[in-house]
């Protein structure tokens, strides 16, 4: 009888195997010591957690279902990620208003992380003195009724190209999903950068690309501490590369307000702000708690749009 050498492929497949247990049992072992009473939940498998119970039909159903059996305050293990499901408006209420300090921050998505600058926008940034500073700065200088106001001229310049687009096509079926994108783009980009760019087509495609990457289901962000899953898996160059693209458009615009800036004479009017000017305004003269970097100034561009 012949012994036959194991596949090299097999053999990685078995040595991942072993990793993947390996690091799950010694971080379920070291967590057993410390992890606080969780509400009550159905029972997990090893490895995958209730996973397995969230496949096979719509979601927000096996939900409902659960929660029927475990009440409106309920526990489910996604991989490695602890997750309470809420299916009252009691206890959503409780977690949204009476404490919502509490429940503020976000968890770690490797998309927001790569894609949104390290999760520095005011969407993704965890709660604490900065967020507070970006919460501040925006209520105070970007969403203010007259901030808000100045742009109606735009949003009605907008509408009324979108408008006469669609005349144009006479009959011709068309994506309406796809025009109201490109209409959402046009306003906040005039807003954001004070005309439209030549890269709108290219920006509003790597968006779409970021949007589907990070909407889809993610073996990484379901075993944060697995960094090899996020280069076998092929995300994490996929996030990286799109991310170059956006940061090589974002960079252009920084450099041009501030190349604006500068040949602006002193004394001399300037033209009306747009959202740029002022994060930039912010970042030389705002005597900030926490300076702002341009990457943190792109990362508020990017979520504006």
């Amino acid at each position: 009888m012949e012994f036959q050498v194991p596949s090299i492929s097999t053999l990685l497949a078995f040595l991942l195997f072993l990793i993947v247990v390996f690091r799950i049992t010694v971080k379920r072992a070291t967590a057993n010591n410390s992890t606080p009473k969780l509400p009550p939940g159905p029972w997990q498998l090893p490895l995958i957690g209730n996973m397995h119970q969230l496949l096979g039909s719509l979601t927000h159903h096996i939900l409902r279902d659960l929660a029927k059996k475990y009440g409106p305050l309920m526990h489910l293990k996604l991989g490695e990620v602890s997750t309470v499901i809420v299916s009252s408006p009691e206890i959503a209420k409780q977690v949204m208003k009476t404490h919502d300090i509490i429940f503020s921050n976000r968890p770690y998505l490797l998309a927001s992380w790569i894609i949104s600058y390290e999760s520095t926008n005011i969407v993704f940034s965890p709660y604490g003195d900065y967020w507070r500073q970006l919460r501040k700065i925006c209520i105070m200088e970007l969403l203010t009724s007259r901030r808000v106001q100045s742009f109606r001229s735009i949003r009605e310049e907008e509408t009324l190209n979108l408008i006469r687009s669609i005349s144009s096509n006479g009959i011709t079926p068309i994506n309406l999903s796809k025009k109201i994108f490109s209409l959402t783009y046009a306003i906040t980009a005039r807003a954001a950068f004070g005309r439209n760019r030549k890269e709108q087509e290219a920006f509003i495609s790597l968006i779409n690309e970021a949007i589907k990457l990070a909407g889809g289901f993610s073996l990484c962000d379901m075993y944060p501490s697995l960094k090899f899953l996020q280069v076998i898996s092929g995300m994490r160059p996929r996030l990286e590369n799109i991310h170059k693209r956006i940061d090589e458009i974002l960079e252009n615009i920084v450099k041009e307000h501030k190349e604006k800036e500068k040949s602006t004479k002193t004394g001399e009017e300037a033209a009306e702000e747009d959202l740029v000017d002022i994060l930039l305004k912010f970042q030389k003269h705002g005597d900030l708690e926490i300076p702002l970097t341009d990457s943190n100034i792109k990362a508020v561009i990017l979520v504006s749009e």
